[in-house]
């Protein structure tokens, strides 16, 4: 039977202060690698161990599984950011957000949405737009033993009932494949115990500083089903206000103007009034897990499990956007917007100890739903032939004397589905035996579809120009297509101590991959338009009626991309003594290739973008000191980028979409650091901190020479430093555990964009003056404080976070057309009250 080791809540009253100090024995390595308690080596909180087992307070001993084996933090030449369930709770950890603010070498991309965010790792940020037809993140995310990365859209997990989460730093490619290009994040949650019966729950109240209230109900149960099998049930249900203000007196004039196209003006007006409301941004999310683990044997035992979840949201988590400055969390939007992102997986794994070795197998099948709308009435502005083509065909095109009188409106809005199915298989085998070698090899499958729609709307078009079968209504643009992802791979590590203090590695991943995108994209019927001179659409058949020439102007696809290759790893390590540990370690990473979605660039020679590669040279070391109280982890690496994948609309080389190019290469020069230190039984310390130098290494120019990226420019969404301190003190309330904590993060300044700021005149100058413009991001402090009490098995924290009510810039778009920031939350504070049993 496998014993469960995670760290809960204590139940029962601790009489004095003690520190959190243990070193954690683990049983064998089957529990180990199952039901080790992870925290990271930057934040770890040291937990009580019977006080026979130390001489004096020191900090734990760390187990972490980032090689697919259980090891000691301190013994893996990997650099590894994780945090257990303990962790999790006494931070107040509830997203991905929350977690990314602890781990300096991570950062993310939020467009504005409650549904996900690009995630980034050690300064690897391309700028792309997350296209469904384009690039494949940079970092892979696992939820278990599989992956759940998505373009543009990573899983918005809640995080309850963890064991713990994972952020391992630099190329993992040889063994968790594909995206794990600068880094992996893995999310591991608690698995069913059968030695007894548990459960706890949470009920959390809070409100914000210009914002409204929300809520917070979550549970866990574990059942033992008799001796050799139990069930885990979690279920939670998140309710969360909103700050962001839209206010009115904003209004958009569309107009036709005889300049631009020669035939009659025309005009209206279109103003916000109808939809000015306070707190618009409301999220809803509720889920549940199941688990199922059996004992099938002495040796094997099998865990199946269900996730489910939905998250719905209304409004945006943008300021700015409107005809003047309308001030911090306000906004002018001139429609509803919402998000709608349902999950379901489905997962068995079966893992095994034989003759000195682990097997371990799992499958997972995935799907995920997203529905999406926002209001695009500032572009439809800006882009005055988007109104042309939706209202005012003439006598050049259907024999009519004057512009179309049913056109009412100008107004555009996007809405968009996507659907995710996803089948991942993996097999592996691990030694075990006590002996100088050790090896990881394994083979994996994945087969991703990808459905997407993406229908650009003008409410009141013509009746006669809304393109047909469509999910939508007055649809003038669309892009409904399917994309195909396979992937078979080979990968294993080889690890061999040279002596008792010397070790090696290598590592290799072998994978064919293949891609597949079908489908059409195109405006219906416009013919012979031009912009700024410059033809963008096809000319029309004449003679076609009006239902039959929407074809004409849609680009099909129907493509097939393959790519056969294998990535590499090599690891040499030195165990000075027994609490101090250096290595060097070359790695690499790559994403894979795939298709552009319009037929005309294969003239261009551009209808395939192509893998790019991260190569990684890193030395790192993990050592302790005064007497095992203070631990002194980091890593200093240079990663060189080449063939970067960038997902951009360009007109210059394409009629209609966004597409993907191979620019050349950049360059990452960063270290990264975590310091613990106990400084008493009662008081612990961390820091940490990550600086990284990211920018491109060579000119890049498109073919037609519209679009470039200069040698030295600095890569986008990067901070050069983060950083952030921990602080947790425990102290005796009335004979009960009682704490006080303080968390401060900084995060400096970075860009909005790849591109430079546009210099007239220049190969820098996008085809269409004001389409994007570089902003720069400000830097920004941001300080929570938590203290709590426990009272046997119940227990009551209080929180204030941001303390400072700082409005940071988390990303500001770069279309100059609209000027938005995505915004964090305000000051909030609130009351968790919790039981376990």
């Amino acid at each position: 039977m496998i014993a469960k080791t995670t760290k809960q809540r204590d139940p029962q009253p601790r009489r004095s202060a003690v520190s959190h100090a243990v070193k954690t024995h683990i049983q064998s390595r089957r529990n180990q690698y199952l039901a080790a308690a992870v925290v990271s080596s930057a934040l770890a909180m040291p937990q009580p161990a019977p006080a026979q087992e130390v001489q004096g307070a020191v900090l734990e001993e760390i187990i972490v599984t980032a090689q697919k084996r259980s090891e000691n933090l301190q013994d893996v030449p990997i650099a590894v950011t994780a945090i257990d369930n303990t962790g999790l709770e006494e931070l107040g950890i509830q997203d991905f957000a929350d977690f990314a603010r602890m781990a300096p070498n991570l950062s993310f991309k939020n467009k504005g949405g409650a549904s996900g965010a690009t995630i980034i790792m050690r300064g690897a940020a391309d700028g792309g737009d997350a296209n469904p037809s384009g690039s494949q993140p940079s970092v892979g995310v696992y939820l278990d033993e599989a992956p759940v990365t998505s373009i543009g859209a990573n899983l918005p997990i809640h995080i309850y009932d963890m064991e713990r989460i994972e952020a391992l730093g630099g190329p993992q490619g040889t063994l968790f494949g594909a995206s794990s290009q600068s880094g992996t994040v893995r999310y591991i949650t608690n698995k069913p115990d059968a030695e007894k019966f548990s459960g706890g729950f949470d009920v959390q109240g809070n409100g914000m500083t210009d914002g409204d209230t929300g809520y917070t109900g979550e549970a866990f149960v574990n059942v033992p089903l008799g001796e050799s099998a139990a069930i885990r049930l979690v279920g939670w249900y998140l309710d969360e206000g909103g700050w962001i203000d839209n206010v009115p007196g904003g209004s958009y004039t569309y107009a036709l103007t005889a300049s631009f196209t020669g035939l009659p003006g025309t005009s209206f007006t279109k103003t916000n009034d109808a939809f000015a409301a306070d707190d618009i941004n409301e999220l809803t999310k509720a889920g549940l897990r199941a688990a199922l683990r059996v004992d099938l044997s002495e040796n094997w035992v099998a865990d199946a499990s269900i996730i489910y979840q939905k998250l719905e949201s209304e409004g945006v988590w943008e300021q700015g956007a409107g005809l003047a400055d309308v001030g911090e969390r306000n906004v002018q939007r001139f429609s509803d917007d919402s998000t709608d992102d349902e999950f379901t997986q489905f997962a068995l794994t079966v893992d095994g100890e034989f003759a000195d070795h682990r097997l371990v197998g799992t499958v997972a099948f995935s799907d995920r739903d997203v529905e999406y709308e926002t209001g695009y009435h500032a572009y439809g502005q800006y882009l005055t032939f988007a109104r042309y083509y939706g209202c005012d065909y003439t006598s050049p095109y259907y024999g009519q004397a004057l512009p179309n009188t049913d056109c009412t409106s100008g107004e555009e809005i996007n809405k968009s589905l996507f659907n995710w199915d996803r089948t991942s298989i993996e097999l592996r085998l691990q030694s075990l035996a006590d002996s100088r070698l050790h090896y990881t090899v394994g083979g994996f499958y994945e087969k991703i579809e990808f459905d997407y729609f993406l229908g650009f709307i003008q409410a009141g078009m013509a009746s006669t120009l809304t393109i047909p079968n469509t999910p939508f209504s007055n649809v003038f643009f669309r892009t409904d297509q399917a994309r195909e992802d396979t992937q078979i791979a080979v990968f294993g590590e080889v690890s061999y101590d040279l002596t008792d203090a010397l070790s090696v590695t290598a590592g290799i991943r072998w994978f064919d991959e293949e891609s597949q995108l079908s489908g059409v994209v195109g405006w219906g019927d416009v013919c012979n338009i031009s912009f700024f001179a410059v033809p963008i659409f096809n000319d029309c058949t004449t003679g076609l009626t009006p239902a039959t020439r929407f074809r004409d102007n849609d680009d099909s696809v129907d493509l097939k991309y393959s790519n056969t290759d294998a990535i590499y790893k090599g690891n040499i390590s030195w165990n000075i003594d027994d609490e101090k540990m250096v290595y060097f370690t070359y790695s690499e990473g790559y994403r894979p290739g795939g298709l552009n979605r319009e037929p005309a660039l294969i003239a261009l020679g551009l209808q395939e973008f192509k893998p790019d590669l991260m190569t990684n040279y890193e030395i790192g070391w993990k050592t302790e000191w005064l007497d095992q109280r203070l631990r002194f982890n980091g890593a200093a690496y240079l990663m060189d980028w080449d063939d970067i994948q960038f997902t951009i609309y360009e007109f210059g080389l394409s009629a209609c979409c966004g597409n993907t190019y191979n620019l050349a290469t950049a360059r990452i020069n960063g270290v990264e650091f975590d310091l613990t230190y106990l400084v008493s039984d009662a008081l612990t310390v961390s820091l940490a901190g990550a600086y990284n130098d990211a920018e491109t290494t060579a000119d890049f120019i498109l073919p037609n020479g519209n679009f470039s990226v200069p040698d030295g420019q600095r890569l986008p969404n990067i901070p050069e430093f983060q950083g952030v301190v921990n602080a947790r003190y425990e102290f005796e309330l009335a004979n009960y555990d009682a704490y006080a904590q303080l968390n401060w993060s900084y995060t400096g300044d970075s860009l909005s964009e790849i591109r430079p700021p546009r210099v007239t005149g220049t190969a820098f100058e996008p085809r269409f003056p004001g389409d994007f413009e570089n902003y720069v991001q400000d830097s920004y402090n941001i300080g929570n404080f938590r203290a709590g009490i426990n009272l046997a098995g119940w227990g009551v924290d209080v929180f204030v976070n941001n303390l400072t009510d700082t409005n940071a810039i988390l990303y500001a778009s770069p279309r100059n057309y609209e000027n938005t920031a995505v915004v964090n939350r305000p000051r909030t504070y609130g009351v968790n009250v919790w039981k376990r049993f």
